[in-house]
């Protein structure tokens, strides 16, 4: 077991330690960053060290942690306009995303961006649009110069409005936010016949600064993923990030509040990028904390904290297969993380 082990460590140095390019699973071989295999041994020791009950302890420590220079003046502004969805989910001004567009009084939207070692400008986290907003999202959008927005929600989940229908449904359809043309140019599902996640290409057409324009953008959305809950573990996730990961202009990211699912998704996508870049993750409270500094409490519960970690490891484990499945540690973590989430 012990020599079936080195074989596999070794192979796995000369695996990218990434999201896999569009349309591979898994990736290439190709050299790892240098250092980045080690990292990820440190990460999936402290991982399985900490366990389940550890790694919810350490959630509840940080719990109530944002920003201690927070400023949410625009936010205040803003909520006896209406543009915030939820009162206690303030939208701070440190990394804050600026919309201004011809003609329109204010710039505001509730977004922020969130930096990886990719970008400084990765992902644009925000609330679900509501119905006065959603000329906002587009104007942001496009001025972005936005190739992909991830949507983790539905329009209604409970019997409760969640986000604005700020798009067509149907192929062909076309509808107008405020002379922007948002037209439906098709809708397939992103894993053949998995329908866990949804990609409409949408057609952007509008007029700025006098010249008239059209653009297009990658929808995905993810049908089934619950409020404050996790979904299933599996490859869409990382099917999903390797759809994007292409783009060098921000990934729009959004649920309803922005925090929770969202933070989630940009967490695991945080992770995986400081480890193709031979960056250290073992220090998760500080990378919880970088993630809080722009997005303030973003990942709100301590089953999403266990959410990250778990689709982490099911990527190293069981998907590049770079570790023992049946190790000891491992197979408790995943008894008690079905357990955590049921």
């Amino acid at each position: 077991m012990a020599d079936k082990q080195k074989k596999r460590n070794q192979e796995s140095n000369t695996r990218i330690v990434n999201i896999e390019k569009q349309g591979a699973r898994p990736a290439a071989v190709a050299p790892c960053a240098s250092d980045g295999s080690l990292y990820v041994d440190r990460w999936f020791n402290r991982t399985l060290e900490k366990g389940v009950n550890g790694l919810r302890e350490e959630f509840m420590e940080m719990k109530r942690y944002c920003p201690p220079d927070m400023n949410v003046t625009a936010f205040q502004i803003h909520w006896e306009a209406g543009r915030n969805r939820y009162k206690d989910v303030p939208c701070q001004e440190k990394a804050r995303v600026i919309v201004k567009w011809p003609g329109v009084s204010h710039d505001y939207i509730h977004a922020n961006y969130m930096p990886t070692p990719v970008s400084d400008k990765r992902y644009i986290c925000t609330q679900g649009p509501l119905d006065n907003t959603i000329a906002d999202f587009w104007r942001m959008t496009i001025l972005e110069q936005s190739e992909s927005i991830i949507m983790l929600c539905n329009v209604k989940e409970k019997g409760m409005d969640k986000c604005a229908q700020y798009w067509p449904l149907k192929e062909g359809e076309s509808a107008t936010f405020e002379g922007i043309v948002v037209t439906n140019l098709g809708v397939t599902p992103l894993g053949g016949s998995d329908k866990t996640v949804m990609r409409t290409i949408l057609k952007l057409t509008y007029t700025l600064e006098g010249k008239k324009s059209q653009r297009e953008v990658r929808h995905y959305q993810w049908m089934d993923w619950p409020d404050r809950g996790v979904p299933t573990v599996g490859h869409t996730i990382f099917d999903l990030l390797s759809s994007v990961r292409g783009t060098k202009k921000p990934i729009i990211v959004h649920c309803s509040a922005g925090i929770g699912r969202t933070g989630s998704i940009v967490a695991i996508s945080f992770i995986m990028e400081r480890f193709q870049n031979g960056q250290p993750c073992e220090d998760m409270p500080v990378i919880f904390k970088e993630l809080r500094d722009h997005r303030p409490y973003s990942i709100q519960n301590d089953v999403q904290y266990l959410f990250v970690h778990r689709v982490v490891l099911f990527y190293f484990v069981e998907r590049y297969k770079k570790y023992d499945r049946n190790d000891p540690r491992y197979v408790k973590f995943l008894d008690e993380y079905n357990k955590a989430v049921a």
